[in-house]
């Protein structure tokens, strides 16, 4: 996966066996970047995920969303989206507005339709929101962030891919959960991350600042 920042207009591939994603476009044999952004490129299609702005729901992301709507059939999901989710139920009081679900986006029609799939009830946490295109980095290679953040605080921390983080713990281990999580959204850019995030959650550092430096 690729970790870059682009501007509009700017190549992203001319490789014929790649498509053109969420904030691209074919320029004839060329695939460029239609937003300012970061680049990410899964299996054998490019996107690029906007740096401001509202998460853009792609096919496959886990997200963390909040039912709004109830109806016989299903319930309508706020995913933190211009566009809203839509989970298919069984019964009409399956699920209750206001409850807190981590989900499986399952498809994306061509107008942003999005239903969702395999919901798993959220409660007794706290729930925060931070930038979308932070989230990779909060997670981390193969998870090795989040597993520093869970080991560190002794909390069940669930991530949702639009930008959404459910923390569940103790008061004060939810609280130095948050904590750590800002800290890595506020210097998601710099290096050394990692060590100063470990340092953070053994209590060798208080919340630290810009100290970083850019890549």
């Amino acid at each position: 996966m690729m970790r870059e920042i682009v501007i509009p207009g700017e190549e992203l591939s001319n490789e014929k066996d790649v498509k053109p994603g969420f904030g691209t476009y074919r320029d004839a044999d060329v695939i460029r970047s239609s937003v300012f952004g970061v680049v990410e490129k899964i299996n054998n299609t490019i996107r690029v995920v906007p740096l401001r702005g509202k998460y853009i729901p792609i096919t496959g992301d886990y997200v963390i969303g909040i039912v709004t709507v109830v109806k016989f059939r299903g319930c309508f999901v706020d995913i933190n989206s211009p566009y809203i989710g839509f989970l298919p139920t069984m019964r009409e009081d399956e699920y209750r507005i206001g409850d807190l679900l981590l989900l499986k986006i399952v498809d994306v029609d061509e107008v942003y339709n999005v239903t969702l799939n395999d919901p798993k009830r959220l409660y007794d946490g706290k729930l925060i929101e931070v930038i979308p295109v932070k989230i990779p980095r909060i997670v981390g290679k193969r998870a090795s962030m989040l597993d520093i953040l869970r080991k560190g605080t002794n909390c069940k921390i669930f991530v949702g891919r639009n930008g959404r983080i459910f923390i569940k713990g103790t008061p004060d281990e939810v609280k130095k959960a948050e904590k750590a999580i800002r800290l890595i959204e506020r210097e998601a850019h710099t290096t050394g991350l990692t060590d100063r995030v470990k340092a953070f959650l053994e209590g060798k550092i208080k919340e630290s600042g810009n100290n970083g430096n850019e890549k």
